[in-house]
């Protein structure tokens, strides 16, 4: 039976960035209960987890408020709780990246024990064996020297959640925090939260995925723009058509195969597809970070009209082969060319020609920049708009917003959107320039199940049409069906290369 209360809100409004996030909310969270918060993108799932925190503040004109429980009583502050509150979120991860903070594992695993970013003061005795532990329950001991900038999606996933338990939380909140992680990682991970929820630790999973809801969780809340309009029981097994995860797609979705999508390749604009023209080739490539080699002589090429996945466990390099062909790294050792532009190309060589969407572009976009100024920068290639966009980039942006249903984000800033919004403006952003080639590293990572199918639908046109895929995911169903080689990276090694099972 559930303990005494943790959080309890009573009709709670939330506004960030002027924009109304949640409405009249009322959910009570008590000791050693399990909830799901389920709902398609910009539902306030996130913010929804971020208030139960105490990271942002009802409205102070909410008709209700919000409570947190200690052991002096019921109080409006999160002061002196919030330590005992952990959450981990895709947002949390990104704020590394995007400070550049170049921080040591161990460091950013204790410096949850203080609920801040970067500790203080060095590591007591007590702490540093507490570190140790919940490192060797992760099984991320090697990690912990390593730079938290270095790490695949993955292994940052696994330091954040170690780095939540740290304190031993009475409350764990969990957004999309199975993102990023490969088969294996994701089983490990949710057999560990499993075994922390039925230790008696009350926790709060948000995600998009229902296989990802462990036993343990024993209600579910659904919400649809900014309100809580269910909770009852949750129960593993939904009919698909009251799936409350499969939610009508935004406008725009539906559309037949490649529609809008002008193919490069087109009369008038270049030449007609070669197939025997080489658009990436590697010959023995070894990239290097931190005197380590993340990809190790790979040999590999892409022709037009070629599209390819490249999956394998996280920390095998499949982002970094991504950045590689994006021109953003560069080999130690062999050689690679890139389209028809020689040795030496980089990014800004390739911008318009090739498009990247990944987590690290979308942790370091800046929260200032409206929905529209984001899809405008893939023009340019560069994170912001460095000068004013032309006539014609702002008509094929406008026409691309709205074949993507993200017009009305247009003019909202980024830091009031949620997750799966701003990787729905950065999947925009790729494909308005209508490039040769589309590198797409986990592209679909918080997309809801509807927005997930018809997002796959649209990238297929877009192979139809003429562009070229190179797609890293651990889900299967987030690569389009038309991708049919397959390449498997594993300790920075290409293993083995083949056809893809349709």
């Amino acid at each position: 039976m559930p303990g005494p209360p943790i959080v309890t809100l009573d009709r709670v409004d939330v506004t960030l960035a002027g924009a109304r996030i949640l409405s009249a909310v009322s959910l009570e969270v008590r000791a050693g209960e399990g909830w799901a918060i389920l709902g398609p993108n910009g539902s306030g799932k996130s913010t929804l987890l971020r208030l139960l925190r105490g990271e942002i503040w009802p409205d102070p004109c909410s008709p209700g408020r919000r409570l947190f429980h200690g052991p002096e009583g019921p109080q409006e502050s999160p002061i002196g709780v919030r330590e005992r509150i952990a959450l981990v979120a895709p947002e949390a991860q990104d704020r590394y990246v995007r400070r550049d903070w170049d921080q040591r594992v161990e460091v950013a695993i204790r410096s949850g024990l203080h609920d801040q970013l970067w500790p203080q003061s060095p590591a007591t005795p007590g702490e540093a064996a507490r570190v140790r532990e919940v490192a060797a329950l992760l099984g991320i001991e090697n990690l912990l020297d390593r730079s938290i900038l270095d790490l695949s999606r993955g292994e940052g996933r696994r330091v954040l959640l170690a780095r939540a338990l740290a304190p031993a939380p009475r409350l764990l909140l969990l957004d999309e925090a199975c993102d990023g992680l490969d088969p294996a990682a994701r089983e490990g991970f949710l057999g560990l939260v499993s075994r922390i929820a039925g230790a008696g630790t009350a926790v709060v999973m948000a995600t998009h995925r229902p296989e990802e809801v462990v036993p343990e969780i024993g209600r579910a809340a659904v919400m649809e723009r900014g309100q809580v309009v269910r909770t009852g029981p949750w129960t593993r097994h939904v009919p698909p058509d009251r799936d409350p995860l499969r939610s009508p797609s935004p406008r725009g979705a539906g559309r037949g195969r490649g529609e809008g999508f002008r193919s490069p390749h087109s009369a008038g604009q270049r030449e007609k597809r070669d197939a025997d023209r080489v658009l990436f080739s590697l010959d023995d490539v070894t990239v290097l970070v931190e005197g380590r080699p993340v990809l190790d002589r790979i040999t590999w090429s892409l022709r037009a009209g070629e599209s390819w996945a490249v999956v394998g466990p996280n920390g095998a390099g499949k982002s970094t082969f991504l950045r590689l062909l994006a021109g953003e790294e560069q080999p130690a050792r062999g050689a690679i060319l890139r389209l028809d532009l020689g040795p030496r190309a980089a990014a800004p060589d390739l911008h318009r020609r090739v498009a990247l969407v990944g987590p690290e572009l979308q942790a370091r976009h800046r929260a200032d920049a409206t929905g529209e100024e984001v899809v405008l920068s893939g023009f340019a290639g560069t994170i912001g708009l460095a000068e004013p966009p032309g006539e014609t980039e702002r008509a094929r942006a406008a026409r691309w917003m709205a074949l993507l249903g993200l017009e009305p984000l247009s003019r909202r800033r980024i830091h009031g959107l949620s997750y799966g919004e701003l990787r729905r403006l950065l999947l925009g952003r790729a494909l308005a320039p209508e490039p040769e080639v589309l590198l797409l590293d986990e592209p679909l990572a918080g997309l809801d199940a509807a927005t997930r199918d018809w997002m796959v639908a649209t990238l297929d046109g877009a192979r139809v049409a003429g562009a070229s895929l190179v797609v890293v995911s651990h889900h299967e169903d987030e690569i389009p069906g038309g991708v049919t080689r397959l390449a498997r990276l594993e300790r920075g090694r290409m293993t083995w290369l083949g056809a893809r099972a349709m």
